[in-house]
């Protein structure tokens, strides 16, 4: 049984526990590099350990209190758990392939029956693949867990999900904190359990701002064409392109000058202009709820404490985004320059074979050091952004932390969720 803490507010200190993180990033560009080129050589099965070694890597240089963090993970666990799941996923596949074709009058809703049964297990898999986590993770030698039910929290993001749909957006908020509160208060340290005070009301301005910028201009442009269609879309909006491909298909033009045409391409540009906005408000959000979040979580009388700004999420994407037009240029320009050097001596100096062999040489060179600044710039810094701007306040309450010898969960719970590829290898945040 879950025993509350054995502690007495009133005796706290008030002491404030810092929790650090090792910038200087030692050792990670080398796993890095190593990870992606085994990954590459075994056809990716290499990656369950190398997600092992970055949660490694990660956890024991982020300092809370003073005390590391351990991950005992293993990858054969990871590896063994999305075979299993795999098992468990090809007959769902293969059971609604099966009834689209049995059931002629389910085929036109076979990607909508797709989507909600596998959303419904990807919401299941997260939550099994984070309490997997939690397993393996160790503070001073005292293990996390975490307990609840993933079929309830499955139900929930469900039903949380639909509402949003049905209020074009507006819940969604709620529906985070909501999700949160169900996560953080069904999470153990040791035999504590930790509690979350989220709400979506915290929530609702910087989701506002969000929507009022990406979403609505968006729902008010897709009611005009709507409107314009009289709410039903022309069979023949689309046709095929003249000397094309068979799939390949055109606005028709006998469309051309009507309000159809008109509101259509309001929208399509609507889409591509919001789309834009929406990446760059993106990270302003996140920081903003993971803030909220940081600071609604509690072990008793202690508390964490969060003073995360937005622009502690914008530098790494700002950073990782120059990199890569950096290296696409410098790319180019070898490229280019080598290609140009060897036409000028000739046919028979093999330019076209020099071209294609760079070609595929600066393609992987590429997504090697994409790789490698991914995890060094975005990942690395969104959690030190989150851990160094994170205190624990009333930290004399972390002795009263007891150990707990619960059970530790099976690799399965997390090779669904990395199955269906909402594994999460490494969550900025608690």
């Amino acid at each position: 049984m879950t025993q509350p803490l054995a502690f007495d507010a009133r005796s706290s200190s008030g002491r404030v526990g810092a929790i650090t993180f090792d910038k200087r990033l030692i050792g990670l560009t080398g796993l890095a590099i190593r990870g992606f080129l085994l990954s590459l050589v075994t056809f990716g099965i290499y990656r369950f350990w190398y997600i092992t070694d970055l949660r490694r890597y990660f956890w024991n240089r982020t300092v809370i209190d003073g005390s590391p963090g351990e991950y005992v993970g293993r990858g054969k666990e990871l590896f063994l758990g999305f075979l299993v799941a795999l098992a468990v996923l090809i007959p769902i596949y293969a059971a609604i392939f099966v009834a689209t074709l049995s059931v002629p009058s389910l085929a036109p809703f076979g990607s909508i029956l797709s989507f909600a049964i596998l959303f419904v297990l990807g919401q299941f898999a997260g939550y099994r693949g984070r309490r997997y986590r939690a397993s393996r993770t160790l503070w001073r030698g005292i293990r996390l867990g975490q307990d609840g039910s993933a079929i309830t929290y499955a139900l929930m993001a469900t039903g949380w999900a639909l509402l949003t749909v049905v209020t074009l957006g507006l819940a969604f908020p709620f529906m985070r904190a909501s999700l949160e509160r169900y996560r953080i208060t069904h999470t153990l340290i040791g035999s504590s359990r930790m509690d979350s005070s989220a709400r979506g009301r915290s929530l609702l301005l910087p989701w506002l701002s969000f929507y009022a910028v990406v979403l609505l201009p968006v729902l008010g442009a897709l009611f005009a064409f709507l409107t314009a269609t009289d709410f039903t879309l022309p069979a023949d909006l689309f046709v095929p392109k003249p000397g094309g491909k068979p799939s390949e298909t055109i606005f028709n033009p006998a469309y051309a000058g009507t309000p159809v045409a008109t509101y259509g391409t309001i929208l399509v540009g609507t889409l591509g202009l919001t789309a834009s906005l929406g990446f760059l408000l993106i990270p302003f959000y996140r920081a903003r709820e993971t803030r909220v979040f940081m600071n609604a979580a509690s072990l008793g009388p202690v508390r964490l404490s969060s003073t995360l700004k937005a622009r502690q999420f914008y530098w790494p994407y700002i950073v990782y985004l120059l990199s890569i037009i950096g290296l696409v240029v410098v790319l180019g320009l070898v490229i280019g320059g080598g290609a140009f050097l060897l036409q000028a001596k000739g046919p028979a100096s093999g330019a076209s074979w020099v071209i294609g062999l760079g070609l595929v040489v600066g393609y992987l060179g590429g997504a090697l050091v994409f790789a490698v600044l991914y995890v060094r710039v975005i990942t690395a810094r969104l959690w030190a952004a989150v851990a160094t701007t994170t205190t624990v306040a009333d930290a004399e309450g972390l002795a009263a932390i007891l150990a707990s010898s619960r059970r530790v969960g099976s690799g399965l719970n997390e090779g669904l969720a990395d199955a269906l590829d909402v594994g999460g290898a490494l969550e900025v945040g608690f």
